[in-house]
């Protein structure tokens, strides 16, 4: 086999590729949430942590969705699910509050920079909200179970 081969081999399998719609539409899903909310083209917002809907949800909720149209409620599944749920609790809670914290500790910095002890800001946006999440798992079922159906069958 070719190397051309297995890239599209690697591409076209029933967990990959609706794993990757899931993971694809949220990211578009993204930009058209900022963009909107900015009244402008926001493309940046693709490669930025944080927003509408969350990706790592959409991306772990797809990986879970695809097993389970492929294999059943296997044990492949239940692992996929907890992961998932591992990452959903990850992305609200420690990264959201870490977040938070960056927020506070940047108000300090700014109040230091009168005396220039510090040029560089903490980024934020780290985490998800809870709604930011739950339009994750949606996209994530939503996306992988229609490119799951169109596109295997």
């Amino acid at each position: 086999m070719t190397l051309i081969t297995n890239i599209i081999n690697f591409f076209y399998n029933p967990i990959i590729t609706p794993t990757l719609i899931a993971y694809l539409a949220s990211v578009f899903g993204k930009i058209i949430n900022e963009s909107l909310k900015n009244k402008s083209l926001s493309i940046q917002v693709a490669i930025k942590d944080g927003g509408m809907p969350s990706s790592h949800t959409a991306t772990v909720i797809g990986l879970a969705t695809a097993i389970f149209l492929h294999e059943g409620m296997s044990t492949v599944f239940w692992v996929s699910l907890v992961f998932a749920f591992v990452v959903m609790k990850d992305a609200t809670g420690i990264r959201w509050e870490t977040g938070q914290q960056a927020k506070v500790i940047n108000q300090i910095l700014k109040k230091l920079r009168m005396g220039k002890v510090v040029d560089e800001e903490l980024k934020e946006l780290l985490g998800h909200t809870e709604a930011q999440v739950v339009g994750g798992f949606i996209v994530g079922v939503i996306f992988s179970y229609l490119g799951y159906k169109i596109i295997f069958g």
